[in-house]
């Protein structure tokens, strides 16, 4: 998928128009930076919700972003200069409740290195992610049914600096549950993931293997339940529980070591 920026002459006039097409919405914040031989008619700057794309990179519907106007009709058409930040997700879902699966295979057993609410990286968007300590290569299960919508896994290397927070810099699996939200696989192995946009997987079923990509510091799985903010910047997370026995279901705690039983 992607998301697709197209300039439509009407005439003297011009309409930069926006669209997804990628299987989930997004919400999308652009500013218009340069227009030259045209004058805007309307905002340059803006958030506007893209709806989804009837599958993965399918055609979903335009969105008009801005008009302007041309003031020498006759002269060639320079496309305008947009600039544009995204997320992925509905900013209105909310999760109902539900027990996730601890997301690597039965047998395993590996901590908590961050919880909600962590001092190094799990604040705004990414309040309530869980870092799992686990070695690079280690399968990565679906902690919820649902249907794939992203994955990259072209991204190689890891460092704290910014721009490894690039959402490019990181490999990853988003899976769009039932209730609108996604769950969200990261800092994957290159060429690691195993699943396509598209697919349907079930509660535990094989997505990517684990790796050391993107903002980190040493090797393991970032998990979290999350959508789009209202800006298209930002990420909302939400806290969620863990089926962590067959009779026990709990939030995540930092430190903790929490053995695989599915």
């Amino acid at each position: 998928g992607r998301v697709e920026l197209e300039l439509r002459r009407d005439g003297d006039h011009l309409y930069e128009i926006a669209r997804d097409r990628y299987a989930v919405g997004i919400v999308l914040e652009w500013e218009l930076v340069a227009a030259a031989g045209a004058v805007p008619l309307m905002a340059t700057t803006g958030v506007v919700r893209l709806p989804p794309a009837p599958a993965p990179d399918g055609e979903g519907a335009a969105v008009a972003l801005t008009q302007l106007e041309l003031t020498a009709p006759d002269a060639p058409v320079r496309p305008p200069v947009v600039t544009v930040h995204a997320r992925f997700g509905d900013p209105l879902a909310r999760p109902r409740p539900y027990a996730y699966r601890l997301p690597y295979a039965r047998g395993s057993t590996f901590a908590v290195l961050q919880g909600f609410h962590g001092v190094f990286s799990h604040r705004g968007s990414n309040e309530y992610a869980v870092d799992f300590d686990c070695p690079v290569a280690t399968p990565v299960l679906a902690a919820r049914p649902g249907i794939v919508v992203a994955t990259f896994d072209g991204a190689q290397g890891s460092g704290t600096t910014p721009e490894f927070l690039e959402y490019g810099r990181a490999n990853f699996v988003l899976v769009l549950h039932d209730d609108g939200t996604l769950g969200e696989y990261m800092h994957l192995a290159p060429s690691g993931v195993k699943v396509a946009p598209g697919d349907r997987v079930a509660r535990g079923d094989p997505l990517a293997l684990s790796g050391n990509t993107g903002f980190s510091t040493t090797p393991h799985l970032h998990f979290q339940v999350m959508t789009a903010g209202e800006d298209g910047r930002s990420a909302r997370s939400f806290p969620f529980r863990l089926a962590v026995a067959p009779d026990r279901v709990e939030e995540p705690v930092q430190g903790r070591a929490y053995p695989s039983w599915e």
